[in-house]
C-alpha cells in the first residue's frame, strides 16, 4: 500500500484511537456545520467510507466506487429519501462515520476471497426548520485488489440497509405532515368567537349509484352548488372514490340529511372545523382557512407546506402564525407496492398545537352590526369603537353575499363631509368659535368652482349652522385661515393615520400640499383625502373621547391593557361635540334623532367620486353615542343623511334593545 495518513474531511482530522480485536474504533468529530463528520486512519477502507459519507452529504454518490451489484446508488438512494420532504433535499444534512469492522469471509475459498469491512456511520436528516432525525445504520465495503503494485479499492456494497437497516428493496422513506389543532379565536370575555364546530361533508361515491348524473344534480340541487361542475367530477372519478359537494355545519345539514340520505351512492363525512357562531359573523374580519397553496408555502419561508390548512384571509391570514401551531412530521417506511403490507413509523415528531388569539369584538355588537349591513342596499361596511379603550367591537360587510370583502378596513374611500370633523376641529384650534359667521354661498372659487349639495345657500350664519347643514363653500371659503400641514396633523391625530391592528388595513392619506384649489378641496374630504370606515370611525372615537383613541383588535397577551393616546385641546374638542350633535337635532342627521340608548351626536357625507356628471357619491354617517363610536359606508349610496344615517339609527337601536 502507498503512505497510510490521517484523512481531512469537512475541515478537521479525527485522530485514531483504538484498535482491538477486529473492531478498529475512531474518534468522532462532532460537528454542526453541515459539513461531513469523518473516522481517519491509516487505512484505505477508512478514507472510502469517509469518501461516502461526505459523497452522499453533498448529495452526489454517482463518483463513489461501488460493487457491480450495487447499481446505481446515486438513483437508488434518492428514490429512497426523495420523500423526506424539500428540508432534507435528498441528501442528509449529516454523516458521521463511528467504526470499521472487519467481517469474517466464510467457506472453502476464504484464503482467496476479498476482505470486507463494514463502516458503522450515524445518520442526520433535517426534516423541517427546527426538527431533525438521527439513527445509526452500516456500510458494507469490500476490498478490489490492485494492479500490479498499486494499492487495492475499497468499494462500497451498496443495498437499501445502508440508507437505513429497516429497509428492503422496494421500499421508500416518507415524512408525513400530521396536521396540529388550531388555536381558537377568542372574545374579550375568553369566550371562542371561533372555535372547532362540528361539519359533515357530503360527497357521492360512484359506486354507489347507477346513474352518477342524475345523483350529482340532485346532490347540488339540495346543498347549492354547481350542478355542471359536480356532474363532471362524479361522471370522470374512480368507481371507490369519494367525490366531495359541499362540507356544511352541521345545523345546516340536519335539515337536508332525510333528502340527500335517500339519493343513492350519496356518502357523509363528519369533522370539525374552525367556524365562527354564524356563517356571517364578523365573515371578512374572521377570515376563511384552507389548503396552502405553492405560493403561501414559499412565501412562509418553510413554516407551511402546501396542502398545510392555513389561513387564507382575514384573522386567520394575518395570525396564522400562532394559530396554526407547528404539524406534526412522522417519518415511515412504505413497503414496495404489491407487497400486501402496511406502512410503519421509525419516528414521530409530535404536532405542537396552535395557541388562541384574543380579540377585543362584542358578539352582541357584532352580531346586531351584522344583520344592519346585511340589508344594505349596496356594498357596506360599518365600524364600531369603544371610546373609552379604542378596542374595536363590531367590523361588518354587507350586504348578504357580499362579505368577503373587508371594506370596512382595507376599502379606501373619499370621505366627504365627514371628513368637516376633522377641518372643522383644525378651524375651532385656529380661533373660529361655533358663533362666529361664516358665509355659506351657493358657489365659491379658490381655483376653481366649488357649490353646495343642490345648490344650497345659507348666506352668513354661525359656523355651527354651517356645520349643521354640512356646508361645503362655508369650509372652503375658510381654507385660508389654516395652512394643509395643520389640517393634516390634526386629522393624524384623530384617526387619519397608519393603525397597526393586527391585520390588513389601509393607511388613511391627507396629502400635505402647496395646491391652494387642492387644499380647499381637502377641507371638504374631496381631493386627495382617503380613508377607510375604521379612520373614520376612530376620528368620532376620538372627538368622544377626548384623546387620540389608539384603536385595538388583538390583545396581546404580554400587554392586555389598552394604550391610551395624546389629550386633544379641551376647549375645541368640547366645541366640536357640540357642533356634532347640531348635526342630528336639526342639520342633516335628523335620521337618528329621538332613537333609545341616548343622545347621539354625529357627521354626514355625501362623498363623489368617478367622471360621470352628476358625480356619484358615496354615502356616509359617523358619530358616537355614549362610549361607543361608529361610521357606516354605503357605496356609490347617494346622499349621507338619507342612506347611511338610518342604518347608523337601525344599529344603535339593537343594541338598545339588547
Amino acid at each position: 500500500m502507498g503512505n497510510k495518513r490521517g484523512a481531512l474531511i469537512g475541515g478537521g482530522v479525527v485522530v485514531l484511537l483504538a484498535l482491538a480485536a477486529a473492531v478498529v474504533w475512531f474518534g468522532v468529530l462532532d460537528q454542526d456545520d453541515g459539513t461531513a463528520s469523518s473516522a481517519a486512519g491509516d487505512d484505505l477502507a477508512v478514507a472510502a467510507a469517509n469518501a461516502f459519507a461526505t459523497d452522499w452529504m453533498a448529495g452526489g454518490l454517482d463518483k463513489v466506487p461501488v460493487t457491480k451489484a450495487s447499481g446505481d446508488i446515486n438513483a437508488r438512494t434518492f428514490a429512497i429519501t426523495a420523500g423526506l420532504g424539500s428540508a432534507a433535499g435528498g441528501k442528509p444534512a449529516q454523516v458521521k462515520v463511528n467504526a470499521i469492522t472487519d467481517l469474517p469471509v466464510a467457506g472453502t475459498q476464504a484464503a482467496d476471497a476479498p476482505a470486507r469491512k463494514t463502516a458503522a456511520v450515524t445518520v442526520t436528516w433535517k426534516i423541517d426548520d427546527t426538527r431533525s432525525w438521527t439513527y445509526d445504520t452500516n456500510v458494507p465495503l469490500v476490498e478490489k485488489a490492485g494492479v500490479d503494485d498499486a494499492d487495492p479499492t475499497w468499494l462500497v456494497d451498496w443495498a437499501p440497509t445502508v440508507v437505513h437497516s429497516r429497509l428492503t428493496e422496494g421500499d421508500t422513506l416518507d415524512a408525513v405532515r400530521l396536521e396540529a389543532t388550531r388555536g381558537e379565536i377568542l372574545g374579550p370575555d375568553g369566550k371562542a368567537l371561533v372555535g372547532l364546530r362540528p361539519v359533515v361533508e357530503v360527497g357521492i361515491h360512484p359506486a354507489g349509484t347507477t346513474d352518477r348524473t342524475a345523483a350529482a344534480q340532485q346532490v347540488a340541487a339540495i346543498v347549492g352548488v354547481d350542478p355542471a361542475g359536480l356532474v363532471d367530477r362524479v361522471t370522470k372519478a374512480g368507481a371507490d372514490t369519494f367525490v366531495s359537494a359541499v362540507t356544511l355545519r352541521r345545523e345546516v345539514y340536519e335539515p337536508l340529511s332525510a333528502r340527500l340520505k335517500a339519493i343513492p351512492g350519496t356518502v357523509f363525512r363528519e369533522a370539525q372545523l374552525p367556524l365562527a357562531p354564524t356563517r356571517d359573523f364578523a365573515r371578512a374580519l374572521v377570515g376563511t382557512t384552507g389548503p396552502a397553496t405553492a405560493e403561501i408555502a414559499a412565501a412562509s419561508n418553510g413554516r407551511v407546506a402546501a396542502g398545510d390548512t392555513t389561513g387564507l384571509s382575514g384573522l386567520q391570514a394575518s395570525q396564522d402564525a400562532v394559530l396554526a401551531g407547528k404539524p406534526g412530521i412522522s417519518v415511515r417506511v412504505v413497503p414496495k407496492a404489491g407487497s400486501g403490507q402496511a406502512a410503519y413509523v421509525l419516528k414521530d415528531f409530535p404536532a405542537q398545537p396552535g395557541l388562541p388569539v384574543t380579540i377585543t369584538i362584542d358578539p352582541g355588537i357584532q352580531a346586531a352590526a351584522d344583520q344592519v349591513m346585511a340589508s344594505a342596499p349596496k356594498p357596506a361596511a360599518l365600524v364600531a369603537i369603544r371610546v373609552s379603550t379604542g378596542d374595536i367591537l363590531a367590523v361588518a360587510n354587507g350586504p348578504a353575499g357580499a362579505d368577503g370583502y373587508n371594506r370596512a378596513l382595507i376599502g379606501k374611500y373619499p370621505p366627504g363631509s365627514t371628513f368637516k370633523v376633522a377641518s372643522g376641529l383644525t378651524l375651532l384650534e385656529n380661533g373660529l368659535t361655533p358663533d362666529t359667521p361664516v358665509d355659506c354661498p351657493a358657489t365659491i372659487v379658490v381655483g376653481k368652482e366649488f357649490s353646495n349639495a343642490e345648490g344650497e345657500v345659507l348666506g352668513s350664519v354661525p359656523f355651527s349652522k354651517n356645520f349643521a347643514e354640512s356646508c361645503n363653500t362655508a369650509f372652503v371659503g375658510q381654507s385660508r385661515k389654516i395652512t394643509a400641514q395643520q389640517l393634516a396633523d390634526t386629522a393624524a391625530k384623530l384617526g387619519y393615520r397608519k393603525v397597526d391592528i393586527g391585520v390588513p388595513t389601509i393607511t388613511a392619506s391627507v396629502p400635505v400640499t402647496d395646491s391652494e384649489t387642492e387644499h380647499a378641496a381637502n377641507m371638504i374630504g374631496q381631493g386627495k383625502v382617503e380613508a377607510s370606515p375604521l379612520n373614520v370611525a376612530l376620528a368620532s372615537a376620538s372627538v368622544a373621547s377626548g384623546r387620540s383613541v389608539q384603536p385595538r383588535l388583538v390583545i396581546d397577551p404580554a400587554a392586555p391593557e389598552p394604550t391610551l393616546g395624546e389629550q386633544l385641546p379641551a376647549g375645541p374638542i368640547e366645541a366640536l361635540r357640540g357642533l356634532m350633535r347640531g348635526v342630528v337635532t336639526g342639520g342633516t342627521g335628523t335620521a337618528l334623532a329621538g332613537i333609545p340608548g341616548g343622545d347621539v351626536s354625529g357627521k354626514t357625507g355625501t362623498a363623489e367620486f368617478g367622471t360621470e356628471s352628476p358625480p356619484q357619491t358615496h354615502a356616509w354617517f359617523t358619530g358616537f353615542q355614549g362610549d361607543i363610536a361608529f361610521a357606516v359606508l354605503v357605496e356609490d349610496g347617494g346622499f349621507g343623511g338619507q342612506v347611511a344615517a338610518p342604518l347608523a339609527a337601525q344599529f344603535l337601536t339593537k343594541l338598545a334593545q339588547g
